[in-house]
């Protein structure tokens, strides 16, 4: 929420800011550019004769000191500057002037006095010598330069407390308009990431017309889609168990037929039990595979993912070494992850078997546990096979259920399409990844990441 909230903030209160300082300055080019009736001169100019007046009268009864005290203040409170010129041309304190100002002071001295629009002017004494002094108040810079150029204390304080109300007012709008939009992207997240009773339910923030239609709408595909998996499912759990009562009782028959000492009838009779174990084999994948996604582990434990997979290589050389197959663990990092033990076996004793059944020649199949150098709390293990590969566009849908790249091959070797779906569940049900690429030197590896909770 805090991105959504700091974006619709920052764009309400830029466009208030920009408002704001648009109308400051509209304001005051009109207000000062605004002439007074009867006098045809504007309130920009009227205020510089008040002021250059009041800087005369300083001068006629406060002396050189109160001039100077009254010049300084003057020169901090807007986009006018004053200047007091004596007979030698030099400013009372000290500064220089541009040249408009000089020509004020030649029209001064020739009894002309200058009528500039942006420069007023006039003569004035001093009351402790009577020497004569020129005033001459000018306006400095363009129309944006003279509204931001010190400005008096309570113009800014105005415009401190437009900006200050406009930063709550746009703060209001964005909590108002990012809370419901926050709520609905926190369930979308919860029901991406599995969880298929969320729900974003009644507003009670951002009620407007669009946001509970938005909502409504996505909770009423929450419950559809949740409807149309949850069916999916129990189909898949439904048809397994109804096939499991005729797959034992083919099993009792086919016993009974073997008693019949006929050998025509035993080659069909062996036929029909590898195909009963081939079939009893994919029911049970498929009913783990609907367990692994609709029952996530409730009560993870901590497992040894070095120590597990040498018992994995332990296991599954009674199923190499007669088809002439080795598995060499190349490297061993002591690490240990959270989750299923059972689920984790069974994931990479599944791409241990695919790697015996693809592998050629005599070359080894390798695997590797260790840390990943590119991500921390992060362990790496590695199973890389000799075998042919897989093609660039199939690398990611192997993972997909029944989902074979060569459909001869996969039945002749026994496979089901469901092994690598299986293993992609169980390593996404441990907060961990698995991907599959094809080697630089040939054969496929299959890289599972999952994260450590201890390492040594």
């Amino acid at each position: 929420m805090h991105g959504l909230f700091w974006r619709i903030f920052g764009a309400f209160w830029l466009a208030n800011v920009a408002i704001i300082i648009a109308l400051a300055w509209i304001t005051s080019s009109n207000f000062e550019s605004e002439k007074i009736p009867g006098l045809e001169i504007t309130r920009l100019q009227a205020a510089m004769d008040d002021q250059l007046h009041k800087l005369g009268r300083d001068a006629k009864r406060g002396g050189a000191e109160r001039l100077d005290l009254s010049l300084r203040v003057a020169a901090s409170m807007g986009p006018v500057m004053y200047y007091a010129i004596d007979a030698q041309g030099h400013d009372r304190l000290g500064r220089s002037y541009p040249p408009e100002v000089a020509a004020a002071l030649a029209s001064l001295r020739a009894d002309s006095p200058a009528t500039h629009d942006r420069m007023r002017s006039m003569r004035t004494n001093l009351r402790d010598d009577g020497s004569e002094l020129l005033l001459v108040a000018i306006t400095q810079g363009s129309l944006f330069k003279k509204m931001l150029y010190k400005r008096p204390s309570g113009f800014w304080t105005h415009i401190g407390l437009a900006l200050i109300a406009s930063a709550l007012a746009s703060a209001l709008i964005a909590w108002y308009v990012a809370s419901p939009l926050a709520r609905i992207r926190t369930s979308t997240r919860r029901f991406a990431e599995g969880d298929l009773d969320a729900r974003v339910g009644r507003l009670r923030l951002g009620r407007s017309t669009e946001m509970n239609a938005l909502a409504t709408e996505f909770d009423r595909m929450a419950e559809r889609i949740k409807a149309l998996i949850e069916n999916n499912r129990r189909l898949v759990r439904d048809v397994s168990h109804e096939l499991r009562s005729p797959l034992a009782r083919l099993r009792v028959a086919l016993e009974l037929a073997r008693e019949q000492k006929e050998p025509a009838l035993g080659q069909s009779l062996d036929r029909i039990e590898l195909e009963s174990d081939r079939l009893e084999g994919m029911l049970s994948q498929t009913i783990e595979l609907s367990r692994l996604e609709t029952r996530p582990e409730l009560h993870p434990e901590t497992i040894r993912i070095d120590e597990l997979v040498e018992g994995v290589i332990e296991n599954a050389d009674y199923e190499g070494t007669p088809l002439g197959r080795k598995i060499v663990l190349r490297g061993r990092a002591a690490v240990s992850a959270q989750g299923s033990r059972a689920a984790l076996d069974s994931a990479i004793e599944n791409i241990v078997r695919n790697a015996i059944a693809y592998t050629s020649g005599d070359e080894p199949i390798e695997i590797s546990v260790e840390h990943d150098p590119g991500r921390p709390h992060t362990a790496c293990i590695r199973i890389r096979d000799h075998g042919p590969g897989v093609a660039s566009a199939d690398l990611e849908r192997i993972f997909e259920p029944f989902y074979r790249t060569d459909s001869a091959r996969a039945r002749s070797s026994g496979g089901t399409g469901l092994g690598l779906a299986i293993a992609r569940r169980a390593i996404a049900n441990m907060g961990g990844q698995i991907e599959a690429r094809n080697a630089d030197a040939g054969g496929l590896e299959v890289i599972i990441r999952l994260p450590i909770t201890s390492a040594s």
